[in-house]
């Protein structure tokens, strides 16, 4: 099959216009989609400059010469400066291969580097500019700002004014700095580097820094002398989705009734030039093997990549013609092989160099981030000597992957029997006590089947769970009182054990206390002891005796044991023992820590607030190990199973080199240190390590040691003996004194023994220097200052690795040990050994053995880069929950498939840095969206594309019911006057007579919305046109999220209801939101900028300090204490807030307590599911409506009837009034039209948007994604202020004063519902609600409809409802076929936890329901559908409403008299403040 010019690529035209739009038509019509974003497009060579820096961050400075130089002053248009700028970037070596020059390109295309800008440009309005004097700032256009003045000179001769800026001397984010003096203030130069005084402010400024007298950077300041031009966007996809799908498929008995044209004689050519009417339906065996045959097409064709965009792109026009042919033989069969080898059919998964990419990830931009980082890693590994394909296939090896899959955990050994059994408490023993006599003992019944997420009753002490409980904390023994407890009563098959725990005099008595009432009165008197402690709710010595007496005082001591008074407990010499045994027990497990963990089966695992979860997972793993070795008769009936597990444990566990949360396990990046610090790291001190037979056995160890303490000494001496006992490691000394101390003659002593021009040193002659057994002669003066130097220069290297002076540490491969404060012995050191050997080097070494690579790898610090690299791929420090769901392993178990007949292959170089691998089903509507990235993937340098076919094997429903077209370029283009494309989305060829919903794909973060349309973008209909006219719209770009996961380092448990602030030093309140239970989530609305984190003022800063907003990452970061953030990408932000509670605070809930029964739901939300919040709404500038009222319509029939609605509110009420609309469901035209209404009848209205919470399950039809908002974001999508609202249907008309319903009292219930009607009795056989599983859920109460409902929000938030509605939706959601009507069956299937309050009936009237007596006294009317007449909604609001018709005729008036108010101010106003460009949305 010939190649194909394919008429849906993105086009990329002049500056858009609708009328540009509209000019294009030729011929058919067509659908012209474009994205704008909400600010300017910056200086084109502002871009450039940005855009190569972040490729390159050593371009920048370099580059500014160029510029200032005037490298480009003379050229005119953007395409001279690209082309000059792409010489210049070749010339002086920037960018020189291919590879990042086309990844330039590609940025540049998106346009990555413009947020970036327009941060700067933000800063300069919002924190520099405010602070000048108007004229003053439009005098300079360039200045510099020197320690508090302002210089408007180049020569910096004379200072024009002092001036007070905000933190102006921090380090910004997106600061690039030159010269690191800090002695010194630094020199800020505030530019347009296109005006022509930059040139020379740079060249002084620059100078001074390079000479040592300054740091030197630049922050842009908008051009003055440039019109402000819009900002096409790519890198985002178009859909039109089918309205009906109902008629696509057919029953094959319907067959011969369709009429249609023959396919016999159609290609592809030949179906694309065919205009079609509407799309032909298939039979159900037609559809069956679509998938199968697409594929086959696809893979046998000429081109195939361009065939699989095609098809997919408009796979419905197609799909006739894919159903009349056949799927090869060669195809299936070779399909269906690889399908047994690995991976099911249908499945879509996409690697780069072996890492799966998570979905959400896959669009342009951060897969232009992922190449970045891959192309640096590669290069890491190149560097010891490997080709592309070689490094990537040693990351990516199977041997790595199985190992990191299949990693067994470390285990100690729990039991007590060092310590003379005297520590563990034990609550049970199933092979001993009466309440599991009835289980079977035999070990086959493990194979019984049981209920999922059951473990198998057997009479044998299988599992065994340790669980440390502080004596300090009564919440401890309120957890062994009940939890623990309940699971000995419940029967779950887990022997129990607990050991007291806590330092001080109060937790050794409560510890005391615990041992002697146990062994003196039993289980039950020691339960009942602590369930005393918790009731009195203080912990004291006397609070103490209090409980024992009331427990012991009538019961009867175990026969042979002794009874104690409280005073001869605390004295007794035997109890002492037991508490003597008890901290050799905690010191050996090291369990005695300020995060106390627990132990099961030996696995030591943090104690958060999931642990139950954590326990669980690793129970159920356990016992396939189990159920698999006594299959395999390696557990013999006789056996004492904990053997099993015991084998190998160890008996002592350092904290340091055993953490109990693996997130702890820091490691760093070796390569990247040795690359930045060769030189050091080629002059520091070793004892090199053997040659070894087994790769494995090499390690390198880097001891960051302070030689002139002893302790540091005593360090070295430890490292020393470990490399006696393991000869094959490599041993690197790096000294790190305190501040301003004289050199320590340890420390010269290694440097002297370096003296000879060689690195090693010699063991034997440092051990015994060390020990004093041999004294070395004074060392000379020139060799004292030498060294002294020489240490000095590797100070830079020590903070970086991450220690402070005079601190001591090590690494092993990369995994950092340290700050040492104690001891850290050679036993230590071999067993942290051993640990990173068998977790962490070996699966590499055995990969490098098996590609047969050792030789390039015979050094030890080559294979710690590796190694380093591998795992720090590998780990993540979010916990479970926030991680996406694609796993880091990296794989290449792809290559076991075979691909003759069913992959397609586009190389660009014989030795790519990037593999792609993509598995694709390509009758699949996720395959749409990533076909059109992939290949422009393909078309970088460097990366090369294998995609297996992929097809379901048999289908049931058409698989793709869109078009889509994805906006996305390898690079940019120019028109023929040398301006930059703006890119669009074009549909040509689409079906006339076919109803379409237009939809925008867009990256995670983004936010859009229609701005300019005058067509009803939901109901598409291209036969409804005007001859020659298209459908043309044009969306913006509003805001870029920052989200993040706040969490209380305090109490752990997220802060739920901590209300946050953001926004500039000067207004720190630009917008506000909520932070969720679930995961602590929340979410600003934003747009790029430096912005300003902060508590809001009231019972969030009473409760809370914000310690950092973790910009950084999940884990504390030296330096990261810090309240601003930084939006400088397309891709949002994501942090991770730390906040603490105040003292005195702990036990706070930070909302006000709810009262009665709601209370114990309110502090239980944390184990719901949260949402979102981002509140869209800016700066107040009024006080709330008396009646707020919410609603949404999307589609202009709905608009239509949504005016009417809110025009019969003002009609019956005297009282203030304020509407809430989700912007994004919202047409263009009817926001235009919405000021002229709310002036006419006098109310406020405010549009609130947000992004569905990526973790929370979404919808994909567009009217139960509406359902979905209406319900489940209550408590974030309105202001914090905002007690109460009203949502109204926008087909509803009111006919009462809706302050009345304003004022009814829920009675503590957070919303209020009316019950759907009874009263019409023909419609009984259609009450759902009152047949099978909704009359025996309900149980008695009423089934509630959602088109009007009161919502206390201020309720709403105290008791959680959000959450748990969320949480709720979550489970059932999974089950595609529940909650059919989503915004009524999940309240309503809630209500007995969260209650509904029943609105008397008038409040809402259905003629469907209600009887035509009962209309009298509606309140309300609402136009819901008839399942018997089916009559359209206008219909029947003309016939059955008067008002309706006068109130639509009215409003039409209004808007017709406002556009001709409105065309008159045009005539009389000049064309540019007309084009209204780059203006906000309507004032509100």
């Amino acid at each position: 099959m010939r190649s194909f010019s394919l008429p849906w690529r993105v086009l990329v035209t002049t500056p858009i216009t609708l009328a540009a739009f509209s000019s294009l038509a030729q011929g058919a019509p067509s659908v012209n989609v474009a994205l704008k974003a909400s600010f300017s497009s910056a200086p084109y060579l502002v871009e450039l400059l940005e855009t190569a820096a972040l490729e390159n961050s050593s371009s920048y400075f370099p580059l500014l010469d160029r510029i200032a130089d005037g490298a480009f002053t003379d050229l005119q248009s953007e395409q001279e400066l690209y082309n000059k700028f792409i010489d210049i970037l070749r010339q002086d070596g920037h960018l020189a291969d291919s590879e990042s020059l086309s990844s330039f390109k590609f940025a540049l295309a998106l346009h990555a580097a413009a947020p970036r800008v327009e941060a700067h440009f933000q800063y300069y309005n919002t924190s520099v500019q405010p602070h000048l004097p108007a004229a003053q700032d439009a005098a300079c256009p360039v200045w510099v700002y020197l320690d508090g003045q302002q210089y408007c000179s180049p020569a910096l001769d004379r200072s024009q004014q002092p001036v007070d800026l905000p933190s102006v001397d921090d380090h910004l984010p997106f600061d690039r700095v030159l010269g690191q003096s800090s002695e010194t203030p630094p020199s800020i130069l505030y530019a347009d580097i296109t005006h022509p005084l930059f040139g020379q402010f740079h060249q002084v400024v620059s100078q001074t820094a390079r000479e040592g007298k300054t740091s030197y950077r630049v922050r842009y300041r908008p051009s003055k002398s440039l019109e402000p031009k819009p900002l096409y966007v790519s890198g985002y996809g178009v859909e039109l989705v089918l309205k009906r799908t109902d008629y696509i498929v057919i029953d094959d008995r319907d067959a011969k009734s369709v009429e249609s044209k023959s396919t016999e004689s159609q290609s592809l050519e030949t179906a694309e030039e065919e205009e079609l009417t509407d799309l032909k339906p298939l039979t159900a065996s037609e559809v069956a093997h679509l998938g199968l045959k697409a594929a086959s097409i696809i893979a046998a064709s000429a081109n195939p990549l361009d065939t699989l965009l095609q098809i997919s792109s408009d796979f419905p026009r197609y799909s006739s013609l894919l159903a009349a042919s056949n799927a090869s033989k060669d195809f299936v069969t070779e399909h269906r092989a690889n399908r047994e080898q690995f991976l099911p059919s249908g499945y879509n998964v996409l690697w780069i160099n072996g890492v799966q990419i998570e979905p959400r990830q896959i669009n342009a931009y951060s897969l232009l981030d992922h190449l970045r980082r891959e192309r640096k890693i590669i290069a890491s590994v190149k560097d010891i000597g490997l080709t592309s394909s070689q490094a990537i296939s040693l990351l990516s090896s199977e041997v790595i992957a199985e190992a990191q899959a299949n990693e067994i955990p470390q285990r100690f050994d729990w039991r007590d029997t060092t310590e003379t059994d005297k520590v563990l408490m034990w609550l049970n023993d199933l092979e001993v006590d009466k309440r599991y006599a009835v289980w079977p003992s035999t070990l086959h019944t493990l194979f019984q089947r049981v209920y999922p997420g059951q473990l198998p009753q057997v009479a044998r002490d299988i599992h065994n769970l340790i669980v440390p409980l502080d004596m300090n904390e009564i919440k401890d023994m309120e957890l062994a009182a009940t939890s623990l407890q309940s699971l000995v009563r419940r029967l779950v098959p887990i022997r129990i054990a607990l050991v007291p725990v806590g330092t001080g005099e109060v937790a050794d008595v409560y510890s005391k206390l615990s041992f002697h009432v146990l062994d003196t009165y039993g289980l039950a008197a020691l339960m009942n002891f602590y369930s005393n402690v918790v009731s009195a709710k203080k912990l004291s010595v006397s609070a103490a005796e209090k409980s024992f007496v009331v427990v012991t005082k009538e019961l009867d001591p175990r026969e042979g044991t002794k009874v104690l008074s409280f005073e001869e407990i605390l004295k007794s010499e035997e109890v002492q023992r037991r508490l003597d045994a008890r901290d050799a027990y905690t010191d050996r497990l090291a369990i005695q820590t300020s995060s106390i963990p627990f132990l099961i089966n030996g696995v030591i695992l943090p104690r958060t607030d999931n642990w139950f979860e954590l326990m669980s997972s690793r129970l159920y793993a356990d016992l396939q190990l189990v159920q698999q070795a006594v299959y395999q008769d390696a557990i013999l009936e006789d056996s004492w199973i904990p053997d099993f597990f015991l084998f190998g444990a160890t008996a002592r566990r350092n904290q340091l080199v055993f953490p109990h949360d693996a997130k702890d396990i820091k490691i760093v990046d070796v390569s990247s240190l040795a690359t930045s610090y060769a030189e050091e790291f080629a002059s520091l001190p070793r004892i090199r390590g053997w040659e070894a037979t087994l790769l494995s056995d090499r390690a390198h160890v880097l001891l960051v040691t302070d030689l002139g303490s002893t302790d540091g000494k005593a360090l070295l001496l430890e490292a020393l003996a470990l490399q006696h006992q393991r000869p094959h490691t490599d041993v690197v000394i790096l000294h790190n004194p305190t501040r301003e101390t004289a050199p320590a003659e340890a420390a010269c002593n290694v440097f002297s023994m370096m003296q000879d021009g060689r690195q090693d040193v010699h063991l034997e002659k440092l051990w015994d220097i060390l020990n004093g057994e041999h004294v070395p002669p004074p060392l000379a003066e020139d060799i004292i200052q030498a060294c002294d130097i020489h240490w000095t220069a590797k100070q830079d290297l020590i903070r970086e690795v991450g220690f402070a002076p005079g601190e001591n540490g090590l690494w092993v491969n990369g995994r950092i040990i340290g700050p040492l404060s104690g001891v850290f012995a050679t036993a230590d050191m071999e067993a942290l050994l051993d640990l990173e050997r068998s977790e962490r080097i070996s699966p590499v070494t055995t990969a490098i053995t098996g590609l047969g690579l050792e030789q390039q790898f015979s050094d030890a610090l080559d294979l710690a880069k590796v190694t380093s690299l591998v795992a720090r791929s590998l780990k993540s420090d979010l916990p479970e929950g926030m991680r996406e769901s694609a796993p880091l392993i990296r794989m290449d178990r792809f290559k076991r498939w075979n691909g003759t007949y069913t992959t397609i292959d586009i190389a660009t170089s014989e030795d790519p840095t990037v593999q792609v691998v993509a598995v694709l089903d390509p009758a699949s509507e996720v395959v749409q969206q990533w076909v059109p990235i992939i290949q422009t993937l393909s078309q970088l340098n460097g990366v090369n594309v294998k995609i297996y076919l992929n097809p379901k094997d048999r289908l049931t429903e058409l698989p793709i019911k869109r078009f889509l077209r994805h906006v996305i370029s390898s690079e940019p283009s120019f028109d023929s006057s040398g301006s930059l494309s703006n890119t669009r989305a074009s549909f040509n060829g689409i079906p006339k007579d076919t109803l379409f919903n237009l939809g925008m794909i867009v990256p995670p973060s983004w936010l859009v919305a229609p701005q300019d349309s005058i067509h009803d973008l939901d109901n598409i209909k291209l036969s409804g046109l005007a001859e020659g006219q298209n459908v043309d719209a044009t969306y913006e770009l509003e805001h870029i999220l920052i989200e993040g996961h706040a969490r209380d380092v305090t109490s752990d448990p997220p802060p739920r209801g901590a209300q946050l602030l953001l926004g500039t030093e000067d207004e720190p309140h630009f917008t506000d939101t909520i932070v969720m239970a679930n995961l602590g989530y929340f979410q600003f609305k934003a747009n790029p900028g430096y912005w300003q984190i902060s508590l809001k003022p009231g019972r969030s800063s009473k409760v809370f300090n914000i310690d950092s907003v973790g910009p950084n990452g999940y884990s504390a970061q030296p330096g990261d204490e810090t309240t601003s953030v930084a939006l400088l990408s397309f891709q949002g932000v994501t942090l991770f807030p730390r906040l603490s509670r105040k003292a005195g605070m702990e036990e706070e809930d930070v909302l006000e307590a709810a009262s009665g029964p709601m209370d114990y739901f309110s502090k239980g939300a944390s184990f719901a599911s949260s949402a979102l919040s981002s509140l869209g709404l800016g700066k107040a500038t009024s006080t709330n409506a008396e009646i707020n009222i919410f609603s949404v319509a999307s589609g202009h029939l709905y608009e239509r009837m949504l005016n009417i609605m809110m025009v019969s509110v003002m009609k019956h009420t005297k009282h203030t009034v304020k509407f809430w609309f989700i912007e994004q469901f919202l047409s263009p035209s009817f926001k235009a039209t919405l000021p002229h209404l709310a002036e006419h009848y006098g109310f406020e209205f405010e549009m609130v948007t947000y992004k569905w919470p990526h973790w929370l399950r979404g919808q994909k039809e567009k009217q139960r994604e509406i359902w979905g908002y209406k319900i489940l974001f209550l408590d974030v999508l309105f202001p914090l202020d905002l007690d109460k609202v009203i949502f109204v249907d926008a087909d509803q008309i009111v006919r009462t004063d809706m302050m009345e319903l304003n004022k009814v009292d829920l009675k503590g219930a957070p919303y209020g519902f009316t019950p759907m009607c009874d009263s019409r009795t023909e419609m009984e056989g259609f009450r759902f609600w009152k047949q099978g599983y909704w009359e025996t859920y309900l149980r008695g109460k009423p089934y509630h409809i959602s088109a009007l409902y009161v919502v206390d929000l201020k309720r709403f938030r105290q008791v959680a409802a959000g959450d748990r509605l969320r949480q709720q939706y979550q489970a059932l959601s999974s089950d595609p076929n529940s909650l059919s009507n989503l915004d009524q069956d999940l309240p309503n299937h809630m209500q007995h936890n969260l209650p509904i309050h029943s609105l008397p009936q008038e409040w809402l009237w259905c003629e469907t329901w209600c009887s035509d007596e009962s209309l009298t006294k509606a309140k309300t009317i609402d136009l819901c559908n008839n399942p018997q007449t089916k009559e359209p909604k206008l219909d029947r609001a003309r016939r059955q409403v008067p008002e309706w018709t006068i109130y639509d005729e009215e409003i039409a008036s209004v808007i017709k008299d406002a556009k001709i108010v409105d065309r008159t101010v045009q005539d009389d106003v000049p064309e540019k403040v007309v084009s209204g460009e780059g203006k906000k949305r309507d004032e509100l």
